[in-house]
């Protein structure tokens, strides 16, 4: 994919982003002060590679979203400041930020920001009058029609919610003109561990041209039950320091500088074992949260006799280097077999064919054979998912008891045969217990899809950049299976009561794999946690000791981290229940006495002068998000399942507050995902005169976004709303309409 450019907060400059199949020469939007006579066209951008990790047993990060184009009215990001409190695996970020507006109009923004896994927003405020405004939590639609009226007042108002799964927006209205709005953010995630690694990311990077950054501070402090050992960053000359054998501070200071990586942390924590942690927050008279991780010892044995196919796309968009890596990936694959396992490669574009249609013993002629047959594979046509896990499957349903894998690479979603999630997860039907494991390459590959079918069948899905190593992330996986696993897990605890417990449950455990778990409780006191499994068919059993509090002021935490784990199991029960009143509505009181955004609230910041004004939460009637058919014309998000993948792991979503679309939806009524963006390659759009038209047509008005005064949160094109937000936080801002 053509990267052309990139701004993410960090250094804003004002951009929105649309995948390249759509617009290649990405569209631009201009000004109303240039009178819309000469559409600007991209000038030509400079890709940065990412760096790799310099740890092979580091995972890889998510899949980053690109770019395709800028839009800039003259707001620049004046001062950055990051402040990172990372306590025993639980990291709080918070996010200042001051944007100048350098020109004499007022602006209206909207922030896009796709969340780290497992992070919920504490807070978002804007400074109104230099005052810090925090904002309260309503009703996704009740809390977009008040800031509509509010813009229409010319207040100032802003408007936390989700533009899609894993995304949330804030639109911003109005950033004065020559002058500054701050804005603040604040958001709790908690860090996986693997092997006493943990790695901490902030998206920084700036791609492309964008306006340097006058000054960016960063700092974060460690702190935790275990020793801190090395700390080091692969992307940044960092300054620590050391405050005992259990904490640590690490800063980061740039002036006048276009930032070209994230910010990569990687710190180790004391090799000896843990076997398990417990924290907990509880006030007097009301049930306890807790979170606990446990480090069962798996002990890694001789190798395990294995069965392995590996599910490979070659289709028309693994070109070049994506194809390279992928044929070296296969071989890696291939070659770290041991004698006593056996094999199969699945290769998939149209079509779907099998290296052999039944498994072989990785002995030294086949593994030759083998790479003589990766050799020979190129690019070309569609994608069929569905086909390709049919029949890797079938090669796997074998009687045999030993373990078996399916590892699934590709760079897309589906575009033929089947392309429904619901349906693609029934692919994979077999009486034997197969664990799926899926690498997603470059920016377009469906995470709905992939992250789904690992958690179906006990494995993981891991992403890939273009500039990344695929091979790295493969060496991860293969970690994990060489060694035994503790498979057919329970969980039960003696002396204490648990409720509502996340993940609801863990299904298996590899070699060095920690176990997080989050709940609340009843009662106090000593209690065990008693976990269950078998290794190789050897029934295993661990009892671990804990003592809940009965009060606990500290880690305050843990309760907006359990509520938005139910928020999300709610979100997915609903979805599967055709959208439950009863499962919305307590999604919506959660989020209300929590304080978090979901796919039913948003979260509205206003004047206090205008707080007389609010109405009051609607816990009735819900409109359902499959409704809308673009994410920036509902507070709620798009049902990835409904409306297509969950690129990136967020889809882009726009609304200019001066544009109205008109008549632009027929162009995809029957296009398949890849093909039904209108223009294709080489389309575009351009304003003139307010209006913005699709540059690939030549005639007629089907296409067409005209002016409307005084704000109206509209729809855009269709293939917007199908676009990609690009990179990890981005910024749209549109000229504020006021005569």
């Amino acid at each position: 994919m053509r990267r052309v450019a990139l701004a993410s907060l960090a250094a804003i400059t004002a951009s929105i982003a649309l995948p390249a199949q759509v617009f290649a020469s990405g569209w631009i939007v201009i000004d109303p002060i240039m009178g819309g006579r000469v559409p600007l066209m991209p000038r030509p951008r400079t890709t940065v590679a990412r760096p790799q990790p310099t740890d092979p047993r580091v995972p890889s990060p998510g899949p980053r979203p690109v770019l395709q184009a800028t839009v800039s009215f003259g707001l620049h990001l004046k001062e950055e400041t990051v402040k990172v409190d990372i306590t025993d695996q639980v990291a709080k970020t918070y996010i200042t930020q001051t944007f100048s507006n350098d020109t004499d109009q007022n602006l209206a923004g909207t922030y896009l920001f796709p969340l780290p896994e497992d992070t919920t927003f504490s807070s978002f405020s804007l400074h109104i009058d230099g005052k810090p405004v925090e904002g309260k939590i309503l009703e996704a639609n009740a809390a977009r029609q008040e800031y509509e009226a509010i813009v229409r007042r010319m207040v100032d108002p802003g408007l936390l919610e989700f533009a899609d799964y894993k995304t949330v927006r804030a639109r911003i209205f109005p950033i004065p003109a020559n002058g500054t709005k701050k804005v603040e953010l604040e958001y709790t995630q908690v860090l996986k561990a693997e092997n006493g690694m943990l790695k901490y990311r902030f998206p920084l990077k700036a791609e492309g041209e964008a306006e340097p950054v006058d000054d960016i501070k960063m700092n974060v402090k460690l702190s935790g039950k275990q020793a801190i050992r090395a700390i080091w960053s692969p992307t940044h000359t960092i300054a620590s320091t050391r405050g005992g054998e259990n904490e640590a501070s690490v800063s980061l200071a740039a002036s006048n500088t276009v930032p070209d990586k994230d910010f990569l942390l990687y710190y180790s924590v004391s090799d000896k074992d843990v076997a398990a942690n417990l924290l907990t927050h509880r006030k007097t008279g009301e049930d306890g949260y807790f979170l606990m991780t446990l480090n069962p010892p798996v002990a890694s044995k001789a190798p395990v006799a294995k069965d392995i196919v590996v599910v490979a796309d070659t289709s028309g968009s693994m070109q070049g280097e994506k194809m390279e890596q992928n044929q070296k990936a296969l071989k890696f694959i291939v070659n770290a077999l041991a004698p006593e396992d056996r094999f199969s490669l699945v290769q998939f574009n149209t079509d779907a064919e099998a290296f052999s249609a039944k498994l072989m013993t990785a002995t030294p002629e086949n593994k030759k054979l083998a790479e003589k047959y990766i050799d020979e594979l190129e690019p070309r046509g569609g994608t069929n998912i569905g086909d390709a896990l049919s029949l890797g499957t079938t090669i796997l349903n074998d009687p045999s008891t030993r373990p078996a894998y399916l590892v699934l690479i590709t760079d897309g979603e589906p575009t033929v045969g089947e392309t429904g999630v619901d349906n693609l997860l029934k692919s994979i039907k077999s009486k034997r217990d197969i664990r799926v494991f899926d690498f997603g390459v470059g920016y377009d590959v469906n995470t709905k899809l992939l992250n789904k079918l690992a958690e179906d069948h006990h494995g993981t899905a891991q992403y890939v950049a273009p500039s990344e190593s695929l091979e790295v992330a493969l060496s991860n996986f293969y970690q994990k299976i060489k060694s035994p696993v503790l498979s057919d897990v329970k969980i039960s605890y003696d002396g204490i009561t648990v409720k509502d417990v996340y993940p609801k449950e863990v299904k298996d455990i590899f070699a060095g794999q920690q176990v997080l778990l989050i709940g609340r409780y009843k009662g106090n006191g000593n209690a065990s946690v008693n976990l269950n499994g078998q290794i190789n068919g050897v029934a295993k059993a661990y009892s671990f000791p804990m003592a809940f509090a009965e009060d606990d002021a500290g880690h305050s935490y843990l309760p907006r981290i359990w509520a938005m784990r139910r928020i999300g199991y709610l979100t997915e029960v609903a979805h599967a229940n055709d959208e439950s009143q009863e499962v919305i509505n307590e999604i919506i009181a959660l989020s209300q006495r929590y304080g978090i955004i979901s796919a039913y609230t948003s979260y509205l910041v206003t004047d206090p002068s205008e707080n007389g004004r609010l109405p009051n939460p609607v816990n009735g009637v819900v409109r359902n998000p499959r409704d809308d058919r673009s994410a920036f014309n509902s507070a709620a998000p798009m049902a990835p399942a409904q409306f297509g993948a969950s690129r990136g792991g967020a889809r882009f979503a726009f609304t200019p507050n001066n544009f109205m679309l008109k008549k632009a939806e027929a162009s995809r009524q029957s296009a398949s995902p890849r093909s039904r963006e209108p223009g294709g390659a080489g389309a575009g759009w351009f304003a003139s005169s307010g209006e913005m038209f699709d540059k690939g047509k030549s005639g007629g008005d089907s296409s067409v976004m005209r002016s409307h005064a005084r704000g109206g949160l509209i729809p855009p094109p269709p293939a917007l709303a199908q676009g990609e937000v690009s990179g990890q936080k981005a910024v749209m801002i549109a000229k504020t309409l006021n005569e």
